[in-house]
């Protein structure tokens, strides 16, 4: 366009020339001066315009540059103009799609983080420093219960957390950080093979490829506490190695597994439950009904000493009726009918069959699960609390929070041994005369049925403390 314009000009200044200069120089003259002026003006305006738009791109870049993409350059000074306007409007494009492509980037990641930090799996991220990089809100749980503080995970050396609070977990990690040299010394002693990835020790692992390993691990609880698991913890450790922004990273997924592994024992005790009782219900039929009849031909002949041998054998056949039924409970446990109900209201009708003391500072506190299961795993803990400390009534406290309820149940009773705690939750496991161990088992599964947990501990003074967290509602 300036072309153009200074085309014309030299035009004018010809035509000019031809006609003027023989007769008035001096307008001659004047035209020129006029032209020139002409001249600066229009390249004066078309530097102002280019650098306009020069500066608007770079003030866009800048934008841009500092990570603000909500950025878009004004187009009305530049609607006369053809090519400075198609340039501005294609930066507006531009910026429009990286603006989208950012917030399409941030969702994601705000999901991602979402979903990370609220799954149980201990998540860690460590760099080729061995620096911590990322935990998750389970993996500062997980050490937090060790004596970590939660919010100074991040930055510190991986290995020396480790070591400091789960020394069991040195076996399976190795002193190893990805880029660095191995520690030799502690890795033979525990028996590891290091190639692209540290073996797991006594043939535990699941699986290894290159550049990842796992492992079945056993982490033991807190001393004051024992999970239903009897005090240990089943994780998958999983160890992965890949690379970001040109550095070697090392990711650890610690998944637990003991709610999977006590749901897949259960699942195994109820099948042998099922075909222990068709058997036996097999065969205690047709013997019930010869005793039956023995008894009355004994009656008959008027033979004492025979009728008392078939009364005893009917005795022993209603016992073993008994024990079946009693073992058929946990077989036969349904998936929970879930309603809405007041928790402090059913345990206060039970005060009136196991005397307790009551510690709850809501007069109200709902829930939502199946009511008559609730009930019965109250009935068999505030049971086995009544036996173990007879007439001293146990303490019962229950307290609300955003995760949920927790109920706990502590006897005065002589406690429970270390040993003990480990089995009480097996099927068949009593230490009681006349016990049938099945009690503890089917408040397990209730629990997990409920998506809660249960526990056992030795508290402060003696007895023994069962807690039970459940969901509000699930």
């Amino acid at each position: 366009m300036l072309t153009v314009k200074l085309a014309l000009l030299n035009l004018l200044f010809i035509l000019s020339f031809m006609l003027v200069l023989p007769k008035a120089p001096a307008l001659f003259a004047l035209s020129c001066l006029l032209l020139f002026l002409l001249a600066l003006v229009l390249l004066r305006r078309s530097h102002q315009k280019q650098a306009l738009v020069l500066q608007t791109l770079a003030d866009g870049l800048r934008n841009l540059q500092d990570g603000d993409f909500a950025i878009s350059l004004a187009e009305k000074p530049f609607e006369k103009t053809q090519q400075p306007l198609a340039l501005i409007r294609l930066f507006n494009q531009v910026t429009d799609k990286l603006r989208a492509e950012k917030q399409a980037l941030y969702q994601r990641e705000l999901l991602l983080d979402k979903v990370v930090n609220a799954s149980d799996v201990v998540t860690v991220l460590v760099n080729h420093r061995d620096k911590v990089i990322f935990a998750n809100h389970a993996a500062r749980l997980f050490l937090a219960n060790s004596g970590v503080s939660p919010t100074s995970l991040l930055g510190q050396e991986w290995t020396a957390l480790i070591k400091q609070h789960k020394p069991e977990l040195l076996a399976y990690i190795g002193e190893y950080a990805p880029g660095k040299s191995c520690g030799g010394d502690s890795l033979s002693k525990a028996g590891l093979s290091v190639k692209n990835m540290i073996a797991p020790p006594d043939g535990q692992g699941l699986g290894s490829q290159a550049g990842q390993s796992s492992a079945i691990i056993q982490l033991k609880e807190d001393e004051n506490v024992s999970a239903s698991s009897g005090g240990e913890q089943s994780w998958h450790l999983s160890r992965h190695q890949l690379k970001l922004h040109g550095s070697r990273h090392q990711l650890m997924l610690l998944k637990p597994m003991t709610r999977e592994l006590n749901r897949q024992e259960l699942k195994t005790w109820k099948k042998v439950i099922r075909v222990i009782n068709h058997e036996l219900n097999n065969s205690i039929a047709p013997i019930s009904s010869m005793c039956h009849s023995g008894k009355v031909l004994a009656e008959r002949i008027n033979e004492p000493r025979l009728n008392q041998v078939f009364s005893t054998i009917s005795g022993r056949i209603n016992k073993l009726s008994e024990f079946i039924q009693n073992y058929s409970q946990l077989a036969r446990l349904s998936s929970p009918q879930k309603q809405s109900f007041d928790l402090r209201a059913m345990l206060g009708q039970l005060q009136s069959l196991y005397p307790f003391t009551l510690d709850c500072r809501d007069k109200e506190l709902f829930i939502k699960g199946d009511v008559s299961q609730l009930e019965q795993l109250a009935i068999n803990v505030l049971k086995n609390a009544r036996e173990a400390a007879g007439d001293i009534p146990s303490q019962v406290t229950l307290t609300s929070g955003m995760q949920g309820v927790t109920l706990v149940i502590r006897d005065f009773g002589p406690g429970m041994k270390p040993e003990v705690m480990q089995q009480a939750f097996l099927p068949y496991y009593s230490t009681k005369v006349d016990g049938s161990g099945i009690g503890l088992s089917i408040c397990r599964e209730i629990i997990d049925a409920h998506q809660g947990q249960i526990s056992l501990s030795s508290p402060p003074g003696g007895g023994l403390e069962v807690s039970i967290a459940l969901p509000r509602g699930v």
